[in-house]
């Protein structure tokens, strides 16, 4: 069959099953699938929101990190939790996804969306985890970001990426799930557990068994009190040992940053210099366990780079404001800094930019938003597919999209690259 006629098959296809400008996922599920299907939050406002009477902004985060991400958690919560994270049947307020996720092999699944993120390595969770686990995850914007978001896309044929700068008031959190029992360590017992379709399977008994449980949460948020680019950011992990009466009410701060401390070295941090814009709770079991392992164990001593702040799923040769300021296009610099970098080289990535700065002069800044990032790219990339496959028409990029997973992909020489610096999935060890 040639590449056009099976080409033309998917578009007719597609356009029968998604609603809306973007494509919810990127494979079609199977027919006879009888839960919850995931649907990209998509109806972007038109014109910038009214702000809210933040609770946040009451707090001095230097001096209350837990109160000031409590505020935020707890207002990224409000009218989710009881909906299970379907944004369109929160009463409370809007949450929006970004487009563009569901592209290539590591792109959406169909239950809840989530994403393909960076594994957790042996011992990184606890001392008795010696092998690797796959995390997932899915992210939401406020309306302050999803303006922004319906700004970037409003052409779905030419996203806007010039002067790309979220509001202030901008929240956007993440729910990071792992593949990891809670066996393997203690504080994931009783952890909010979702169905996922992980595996790509066809097979509805095998989709339903596999579960994966909430171990950590991200949140940034627009506030110009921030040292770096406007932005603080913050993570909790799921703690079974806290007090509540819901597993969702069990999630410890963790840490949080307003600043990238852009002259603390590895040498400087070992020698008993601190981040001093850095918060981490020491008392985390986490952290703990990282400080003081047991034998055998070979943890990352810390979170991130020199003591700063990051998230235990995350690389801790970086931290959670520098992976992020690298959100430009073109994606010119890697998320983190390479090993071979000097010291003094890889404080190029520990930098506290200014509002909406782009991490290399010659890119456009994306603010701090990988996934603006890995929709951009992941939309380059189709163009590039479909140019190859003989000009055919993307205009519509809801047209044939759907089903393009790089190992389907009809022309099998094609000589196209996926993207490489923010692909949910990519790993920056592998």
């Amino acid at each position: 069959m040639k590449t056009h006629t099976i080409l033309t098959i998917i578009l007719l296809s597609v356009n029968s099953v998604i609603a809306g400008t973007y494509p919810d996922v990127g494979y079609q599920p199977p027919s006879n699938w009888d839960m919850e299907k995931f649907i990209l939050s998509q109806d972007y406002p038109q014109t910038k929101p009214p702000t809210e009477n933040y609770p946040w902004t009451k707090i001095d985060f230097k001096v209350q990190p837990e109160a000031y991400l409590k505020a935020i958690l707890k207002y990224s919560f409000e009218g989710n939790v009881d909906v299970n994270f379907v944004p369109q049947k929160n009463s409370k307020r809007k949450w929006y996804h970004t487009p563009w996720l569901h592209y290539g092999n590591n792109g959406r699944e169909f239950v809840h969306g989530l994403t393909r993120e960076r594994n957790s390595r042996p011992f990184e969770i606890s001392a008795t985890q010696t092998k690797s686990y796959p995390n997932y995850a899915v992210g939401f914007y406020n309306d302050q970001g999803g303006y922004t978001i319906g700004q970037v896309w409003r052409d779905p044929a030419a996203p806007n990426i010039v002067g790309v700068n979220f509001p202030e008031g901008t929240v956007t959190f993440k729910l990071l799930f792992t593949t990891a029992p809670a066996v393997i360590a203690p504080f994931l017992d009783g952890a909010p557990e979702w169905v996922a379709d992980i595996d790509r399977s066809q097979d509805v008994t095998a989709i339903k068994a596999t579960k994966v449980r909430l171990l950590q949460i991200d949140v940034a948020v627009k506030d110009a009190r921030s040292l770096c680019g406007g932005w603080t950011f913050g993570t909790f992990h799921y703690d079974a040992s806290l007090p509540g009466t819901t597993p969702w009410e069990k999630l410890r701060p963790l840490t949080l940053l307003w600043g990238n401390d852009p002259s603390l070295t590895e040498t400087l941090f070992t020698g008993g210099q601190k981040p001093a814009e850095t918060w981490i709770d020491e008392s985390s079991p986490i952290a703990l366990y990282r400080k003081n392992p047991p034998a055998g164990a070979t943890p990352p001593k810390v979170f991130g780079w020199a003591g700063r702040g990051n998230g235990p799923v995350d690389n801790s040769v970086s931290s959670c404001l520098s992976c992020h300021s690298t959100a430009q296009i073109p994606a010119t610099s890697p998320m983190t800094p390479p090993a071979t970098n000097s010291e003094a080289q890889k404080l190029r990535w520990f930098r506290n930019l200014a509002v909406a700065q782009p991490f290399d002069t010659a890119s456009q800044s994306l603010d701090f938003s990988l996934q603006l990032g890995v929709g951009i790219q992941n939309f380059q990339a189709f163009q590039t597919f479909a140019a190859n496959m003989g000009g055919i028409s993307h205009a519509q990029p809801k047209s044939f999209s759907l089903f393009m997973r790089a190992a389907d992909l009809p022309d099998k020489n094609w000589k196209g690259s996926a993207p490489q610096q923010y692909r949910f999935g990519r790993d920056p060890e592998e």
